[in-house]
């Protein structure tokens, strides 16, 4: 892979700090789900109209950089739960509408999986996971009061859910979305079909 001369835009300089760290996120995230994890630092400096200098001051290292995304992805999970548990109606509706909005969101960041295991032991990633795993399992307690999701559900099942749908884009890149139906029917206890019997209702 080549790497640009990198210019600053001219308005890059207008931005202001966080400005510039948001637009270098989002820049990011798009790099590395199209050129991969391995893209280096300057190709995200040219995409971004930045010079790889003030990419540095942002972030010190691509490591950090990977963290940061990692942990705004994670933040996203742990928020969508914060409304979901909050929202008016049932918990089960509220717990599957945010499945989608979170899987429909993370469709496009195939890099998501291999980032976070790069950068499993940074405090900041424990931090969000920890925030994450914590509002998954107050949306999951409170939809159990209901009794229409399956009694042992965890946040795990969550995480392996998130992994599925995008493993499942490697075999079709829309196929996440069945594998989401499928993924959310299995926990379903309203549910009393061959699904059930296949994957284990209760």
């Amino acid at each position: 892979m080549s790497i640009p001369a990198v210019d600053e835009e001219p308005g890059w300089a207008l931005l202001g700090r966080d400005a510039k760290r948001a637009r270098l996120l989002r820049v990011a995230g798009e790099v590395f789900a199209r050129e991969g994890l391995d893209t280096p630092m300057p190709v995200i400096a040219a995409a971004a109209g930045a010079g790889v200098g003030s990419v540095y001051r942002q972030f010190p290292s691509k490591h950090e950089l990977i963290a940061e995304l990692v942990v705004d992805r994670l933040d996203q999970i742990a928020e969508g739960a914060r409304l979901a548990s909050g929202r008016a109606g049932d918990r089960w509706s509220a717990l599957t509408e945010m499945l989608w909005r979170l899987v429909e969101r993370q469709s496009c960041d195939d890099f998501f999986g291999e980032a976070m295991r790069a950068v499993s032991e940074h405090p900041a990633v424990i931090a969000a996971t920890d925030r994450a795993v914590t509002s998954l399992d107050q949306l999951l307690i409170d939809t159990r009061v209901e009794g229409r999701l399956r009694s042992d559900a965890t946040p795990l099942d969550l995480r392996l859910l998130f992994a599925a749908t995008r493993a499942a884009k490697q075999v079709e890149p829309t196929a996440w979305r069945r594998m989401l139906e499928l993924l959310i029917d299995a926990p379903d206890t309203g549910r009393r079909g061959p699904l059930d019997m296949g994957i284990g209702g209760s």
